[in-house]
């Protein structure tokens, strides 16, 4: 556990529910880390900060002291006209874990909200393959948007936890679930794979068609990627 986290904790414990949690600027997609010239090119957008830090388990976590950061060798370049911070750093392959530290402060981490995947402490995850490409779990991702295929429309729901994942919507009867738990072995996605994804393919006719994800049979989600939304709150896809 990195020494930045416990001294937040305790923050945490000591301010009491009268102290509101610190905002930090949301994350684009755009701007995950990424395979650049040199190693892994990392981008924060925080327009207004002084400085922006960069810390992980392959810096020493920036070398903080109770959650503070004063070495200029972690600080990110910028901002540019964009608002955008950008640091490139040498990674091996294998797992990382990391956030970004606005001004230096003790009360300025915090994960990109654009990743999903976080340990224990609320850390970051990005995992750098031996070709230097970084795959990012999130559940927002484009490739991941219902597709159209020779054989039907093909479905991808990012559930790298779960131990099954069903697809269900107004083609199949939302799943036959009984009271909101889906049972049914014929509409079990399969996966997951390496990026923590599940898919099935189902021919659907030409029309809308509203559905959902059902994790372990109890967990109903919508599709983050899905194209549009229904009054009901279900995802939607538009097959022609």
């Amino acid at each position: 556990m990195n020494r930045a986290w416990v001294f937040l904790s305790a923050i945490a414990v000591t301010a009491g529910a009268a102290t509101p949690p610190k905002s930090f600027p949301p994350q684009a997609d755009s701007l995950r880390p990424q395979k650049a010239e040199g190693g892994v090119l990392f981008q924060c957008y925080a327009p207004v900060a002084r400085v922006v830090y960069l810390a992980g388990d392959f810096n020493g976590w920036a070398d903080n002291e109770n959650g503070r950061i004063t070495n200029a060798e972690f600080a990110m370049s910028g901002p540019d006209t964009n608002g955008v911070w950008r640091k490139t750093v040498r990674l091996d392959p294998g797992a990382h874990r990391f956030k970004f530290n606005l001004d230096g402060e003790a009360s300025g981490w915090f994960a990109p909200d654009s990743i999903d995947e976080l340990d224990g402490d609320k850390n970051a995850i990005i995992h750098v393959e031996a070709s230097g490409d970084v795959v990012v779990r999130s559940a927002h991702n484009p490739r991941w948007r219902p597709q159209s295929t020779e054989d039907g429309v093909r479905f991808q729901c990012y559930a790298p936890d779960a131990h099954v994942v069903y697809l269900v919507g107004e083609f199949n009867e939302w799943g036959h679930n009984r009271d909101g738990l889906v049972y049914d072995p014929k509409l079990v996605m399969s996966g997951p794979g390496t990026d923590g994804v599940w898919w099935a393919t189902v021919k659907l006719k030409a029309g809308r068609h509203a559905y959902q994800f059902v994790v372990d049979g109890d967990q109903w989600n919508t599709d983050p990627n899905a194209p549009e939304k229904d009054g009901e709150n279900h995802s939607v896809v538009v097959v022609e």
